[in-house]
Protein backbone atom coordinates (compact mmCIF):
# COMPACT_ATOMS: atom_id res chain seq x y z
CA UNK A 1 0.00 0.00 0.00
CA UNK A 2 1.27 3.62 -1.02
CA UNK A 3 2.51 5.96 1.70
CA UNK A 4 -1.56 8.24 0.54
CA UNK A 5 -3.55 5.08 0.81
CA UNK A 6 -2.16 4.68 4.28
CA UNK A 7 -2.75 8.37 4.86
CA UNK A 8 -5.68 8.16 3.28
CA UNK A 9 -7.40 5.44 5.55
CA UNK A 10 -6.42 6.81 7.95
CA UNK A 11 -8.05 10.51 7.80
CA UNK A 12 -9.66 10.50 4.92
CA UNK A 13 -12.61 9.28 2.88
CA UNK A 14 -13.36 9.80 -0.43
CA UNK A 15 -16.81 10.35 -1.69
CA UNK A 16 -17.55 6.52 -3.03
CA UNK A 17 -17.18 5.57 -6.62
CA UNK A 18 -14.78 8.98 -7.37
CA UNK A 19 -11.58 9.48 -9.13
CA UNK A 20 -10.10 7.55 -12.15
CA UNK A 21 -7.56 4.41 -11.51
CA UNK A 22 -3.97 4.99 -10.56
CA UNK A 23 -2.04 8.16 -10.46
CA UNK A 24 -5.13 10.09 -11.92
CA UNK A 25 -7.20 9.10 -8.86
CA UNK A 26 -4.73 9.65 -6.72
CA UNK A 27 -3.95 13.36 -7.76
CA UNK A 28 -8.04 13.84 -7.72
CA UNK A 29 -7.74 13.11 -4.37
CA UNK A 30 -5.59 15.28 -3.65
CA UNK A 31 -7.18 18.17 -5.19
CA UNK A 32 -10.37 17.20 -3.35
CA UNK A 33 -8.22 17.09 -0.19
CA UNK A 34 -6.91 20.41 -0.24
CA UNK A 35 -9.63 22.10 -1.53
CA UNK A 36 -12.29 20.63 0.77
CA UNK A 37 -13.60 23.69 3.63
CA UNK A 38 -11.28 22.29 6.91
CA UNK A 39 -8.05 22.27 4.80
CA UNK A 40 -5.74 25.04 5.93
CA UNK A 41 -6.36 27.78 2.93
CA UNK A 42 -3.42 28.66 0.66
CA UNK A 43 -0.90 31.72 1.54
CA UNK A 44 2.10 33.60 0.83
CA UNK A 45 5.36 31.53 2.67
CA UNK A 46 9.10 32.36 2.44
CA UNK A 47 10.39 29.82 0.71
CA UNK A 48 13.31 27.32 2.53
CA UNK A 49 16.48 27.37 0.32
CA UNK A 50 16.95 24.12 -1.76
CA UNK A 51 20.11 23.41 -0.55
CA UNK A 52 19.05 23.07 3.18
CA UNK A 53 16.55 20.31 2.28
CA UNK A 54 17.73 16.92 2.81
CA UNK A 55 16.57 14.91 -0.37
CA UNK A 56 16.69 11.31 -1.61
CA UNK A 57 16.25 10.30 -4.89
CA UNK A 58 16.21 6.37 -6.22
CA UNK A 59 15.73 7.06 -9.53
CA UNK A 60 11.79 6.73 -8.65
CA UNK A 61 10.37 7.92 -5.79
CA UNK A 62 11.66 11.14 -4.07
CA UNK A 63 11.91 11.22 -0.20
CA UNK A 64 12.08 14.34 2.00
CA UNK A 65 13.00 14.63 6.03
CA UNK A 66 10.63 16.59 6.50
CA UNK A 67 11.19 15.89 10.60
CA UNK A 68 14.43 17.62 10.16
CA UNK A 69 12.21 20.55 8.05
CA UNK A 70 10.02 21.31 11.31
CA UNK A 71 12.73 21.38 13.93
CA UNK A 72 14.61 23.47 11.85
CA UNK A 73 11.80 25.69 11.72
CA UNK A 74 11.38 25.61 15.36
CA UNK A 75 7.92 23.66 15.32
CA UNK A 76 7.42 22.51 18.63
CA UNK A 77 8.16 18.69 18.72
CA UNK A 78 4.64 17.54 20.16
CA UNK A 79 3.82 15.56 17.79
CA UNK A 80 -0.15 15.69 17.75
CA UNK A 81 -0.64 14.49 14.10
CA UNK A 82 1.97 12.05 14.75
CA UNK A 83 0.73 10.51 18.03
CA UNK A 84 -3.02 10.74 16.41
CA UNK A 85 -1.84 8.74 13.17
CA UNK A 86 -0.17 5.82 15.44
CA UNK A 87 -3.40 5.58 17.32
CA UNK A 88 -5.44 5.34 14.39
CA UNK A 89 -3.04 3.04 12.63
CA UNK A 90 -4.55 0.60 15.79
CA UNK A 91 -7.66 0.80 14.83
CA UNK A 92 -9.85 -1.80 12.63
CA UNK A 93 -9.42 -0.32 9.13
CA UNK A 94 -13.17 -1.20 8.15
CA UNK A 95 -14.28 1.19 11.27
CA UNK A 96 -16.85 3.68 10.37
CA UNK A 97 -15.56 7.19 10.42
CA UNK A 98 -17.77 8.42 13.42
CA UNK A 99 -16.40 5.35 14.83
CA UNK A 100 -13.11 6.48 14.40
CA UNK A 101 -13.54 10.00 15.30
CA UNK A 102 -14.84 8.83 18.40
CA UNK A 103 -12.21 7.14 19.15
CA UNK A 104 -9.74 9.76 18.17
CA UNK A 105 -10.99 12.34 20.35
CA UNK A 106 -11.21 10.11 23.26
CA UNK A 107 -7.18 9.31 22.65
CA UNK A 108 -6.54 12.81 22.80
CA UNK A 109 -8.77 13.79 26.15
CA UNK A 110 -6.64 10.72 27.70
CA UNK A 111 -3.65 12.10 26.29
CA UNK A 112 -4.08 15.61 27.73
CA UNK A 113 -4.67 16.88 23.99
CA UNK A 114 -7.49 18.33 22.03
CA UNK A 115 -8.59 19.07 18.22
CA UNK A 116 -7.05 22.41 18.45
CA UNK A 117 -3.79 20.96 19.70
CA UNK A 118 -3.51 18.60 16.24
CA UNK A 119 -4.84 21.61 13.83
CA UNK A 120 -2.53 23.48 15.29
CA UNK A 121 0.33 20.86 14.82
CA UNK A 122 -0.80 20.27 11.22
CA UNK A 123 -0.67 23.94 10.35
CA UNK A 124 2.54 24.55 11.32
CA UNK A 125 3.94 21.73 9.31
CA UNK A 126 1.85 22.67 6.24
CA UNK A 127 3.31 26.12 6.22
CA UNK A 128 6.86 24.49 6.73
CA UNK A 129 6.10 21.69 3.74
CA UNK A 130 4.90 24.99 1.45
CA UNK A 131 8.09 26.47 2.10
CA UNK A 132 9.59 23.64 0.98
CA UNK A 133 7.95 23.22 -2.11
CA UNK A 134 7.72 27.06 -2.92
CA UNK A 135 11.82 26.64 -2.74
CA UNK A 136 12.19 24.02 -4.77
CA UNK A 137 9.58 25.24 -7.57
CA UNK A 138 11.52 28.83 -7.59
CA UNK A 139 15.02 26.81 -7.55
CA UNK A 140 14.19 24.76 -10.19
CA UNK A 141 12.57 27.79 -12.55
CA UNK A 142 15.87 29.73 -12.27
CA UNK A 143 17.96 26.84 -13.33
CA UNK A 144 15.18 25.71 -16.21
CA UNK A 145 15.73 29.04 -17.38
CA UNK A 146 19.31 28.85 -17.00
CA UNK A 147 18.90 25.84 -19.33
CA UNK A 148 17.06 27.26 -21.76
CA UNK A 149 19.19 30.27 -22.31
CA UNK A 150 21.91 27.74 -22.56
CA UNK A 151 20.10 25.73 -25.21
CA UNK A 152 19.16 28.74 -27.12
CA UNK A 153 22.85 29.18 -27.56
CA UNK A 154 23.14 25.56 -28.62
CA UNK A 155 20.69 26.00 -31.25
CA UNK A 156 22.61 28.89 -32.37
CA UNK A 157 25.74 27.85 -32.89
CA UNK A 158 23.82 24.57 -34.17
CA UNK A 159 22.48 26.77 -37.34
CA UNK A 160 25.88 28.21 -37.72
CA UNK A 161 27.54 24.78 -37.82
CA UNK A 162 24.76 24.14 -40.54
CA UNK A 163 25.00 26.98 -42.47
CA UNK A 164 28.92 26.72 -42.54
CA UNK A 165 28.57 23.01 -43.39
CA UNK A 166 26.13 24.23 -45.88
CA UNK A 167 28.94 26.33 -47.21
CA UNK A 168 31.75 23.58 -47.32
CA UNK A 169 29.31 21.44 -49.38
CA UNK A 170 28.67 24.54 -51.80
CA UNK A 171 31.98 24.97 -52.04
CA UNK A 172 33.34 21.15 -52.65
CA UNK A 173 30.46 20.76 -55.48
CA UNK A 174 31.57 24.10 -57.74
CA UNK A 175 35.38 22.79 -57.12
CA UNK A 176 34.39 19.47 -58.46
CA UNK A 177 32.11 21.31 -61.06
CA UNK A 178 35.14 23.55 -62.34
CA UNK A 179 37.71 20.67 -62.30
CA UNK A 180 35.05 18.24 -64.77
CA UNK A 181 35.08 21.40 -66.60
CA UNK A 182 38.84 21.54 -66.67
CA UNK A 183 39.62 17.64 -67.00
CA UNK A 184 36.85 17.21 -69.47
CA UNK A 185 39.23 20.19 -71.56
CA UNK A 186 42.21 18.48 -71.21
CA UNK A 187 41.08 14.99 -72.06
CA UNK A 188 39.57 16.45 -75.10
CA UNK A 189 42.83 17.41 -76.26
CA UNK A 190 43.98 13.71 -75.42
CA UNK A 191 40.93 12.25 -77.48
CA UNK A 192 41.69 14.31 -79.85
CA UNK A 193 44.92 12.82 -80.92
CA UNK A 194 43.94 9.41 -80.02
CA UNK A 195 44.90 6.68 -77.34
CA UNK A 196 48.64 8.01 -75.80
CA UNK A 197 49.96 4.77 -76.92
CA UNK A 198 49.52 2.32 -79.88
CA UNK A 199 45.92 3.63 -80.37
CA UNK A 200 44.01 3.83 -83.22
CA UNK A 201 44.33 7.55 -84.97
CA UNK A 202 40.46 8.86 -84.85
CA UNK A 203 38.64 8.58 -88.22
CA UNK A 204 39.56 12.12 -90.14
CA UNK A 205 37.14 10.65 -92.96
CA UNK A 206 37.52 10.06 -97.07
Amino acid sequence: MSSWNKVKNLFWQSPAGAGAAGDDATMAEFEELLSNEHAVPAAPVEAVDPSTVAIQNDGTNIAIDFQAQYDAAGIPNTDEVEQLERFLSGLDANLPYASKLAAAKAFLGAVGKGVEDVLRDAERKIERVRAVRAGQEHATQQQLAEEQAQLEELKAAIEQRRARMEQLNGELEGVRRACLVEESRLQAARVFFGTVSGGQQPNQGG
